[in-house]
């Protein structure tokens, strides 16, 4: 497996998977989605691992989607007329989210820094999330003119109620980790990074006590009454951004919204 976008290390039980991503702040782009979801469906055969923790490299869990490298996608995707580009791509990131969400194994996500757009809808798919104090949370693609599609508007009503999700999806405002606690998106908050850490080591001591199948029993209970419901949700976000906002849309939001933060 490249590790150019993730690094993949086992200790104890735990594998740490650490985002590096395509581009500053750990975006989400490149060989990235191909490789979460390629170790993931690695995960259930694997006796050495027990648990998956997603962390971010450095001081930044990640910035969200790689926006340069999807609008290079967006350029060749309309140089070539595939028209249902926009639609069957989004499908494909949403298959990397899904697979988080259904690994036979718990999955924990350590929160550090920035965290926004699809990185949200990423860590919405884990089992459990642990921030730092320094953790700050953001859901902005109103801004680009589309619905979140990756995940996050089905699985987060499921961790935080509909006000705060739908003020979050409404507005793209950012909240940071003490709120981020109160509303329950995250399960707890630490120092720093080094805590972080040491809280997944003592969780992975619990959980390792346990039967591997109780976990993975304990998940498909809790995720089988509501799959039906967010596989349908990601099929109507697909649909959605494909049909309202379209390629061409996405690529002169992506445009403007790169030139806006550019120095």
């Amino acid at each position: 497996m490249s590790n150019a976008a993730l690094h993949v290390s086992v200790d104890r039980g735990l594998a740490t998977v650490t985002i590096l991503g395509s581009g500053k702040g750990n975006a989400l782009g490149g060989t990235f989605w191909d490789d979460l979801r390629a170790f993931m469906d690695t995960v259930p055969t694997r006796d050495d691992i027990r648990a998956t923790a997603l962390v971010g490299e450095g001081e930044t869990f990640s910035v969200g989607m790689d926006l340069r490298w999807y609008l290079v996608r967006l350029r060749r995707a309309e140089r070539s007329h595939a028209h249902t580009f926009m639609d069957d791509d989004v499908r494909h990131l949403q298959h990397a989210v899904s697979a988080v969400a259904d690994s036979p194994k718990p999955v924990i996500a350590l929160i550090n820094g920035e965290c926004t757009g699809a990185a949200l809808e990423l860590v919405s798919a884990c089992d459990i999330r642990y921030a730092s104090r320094h953790a700050r949370f953001s859901l902005p693609e109103a801004e680009l003119g589309v619905v979140a599609d990756l995940g996050g508007l089905q699985r987060l009503p499921l961790v935080i109620n509909q006000g705060h999700l739908r003020e979050l999806a409404f507005t793209g405002r950012t909240i940071d980790a003490e709120r981020a606690a109160r509303i329950g998106l995250v399960n707890d908050v630490y120092a720093d990074s080094a805590a972080l850490h040491e809280a997944a080591r003592t969780l992975i001591g619990e959980l390792s006590r346990h039967p591997a199948h109780v976990m993975e029993g304990i998940k498909r209970v809790l995720g089988e009454t509501h799959q039906e419901g967010i596989r349908r949700g990601l099929d109507h976000c697909a649909r959605w951004n494909s049909t309202h906002t379209g390629a061409d849309g996405l690529r002169h939001a992506m445009a403007a919204r790169l030139n806006a933060v550019a120095p």
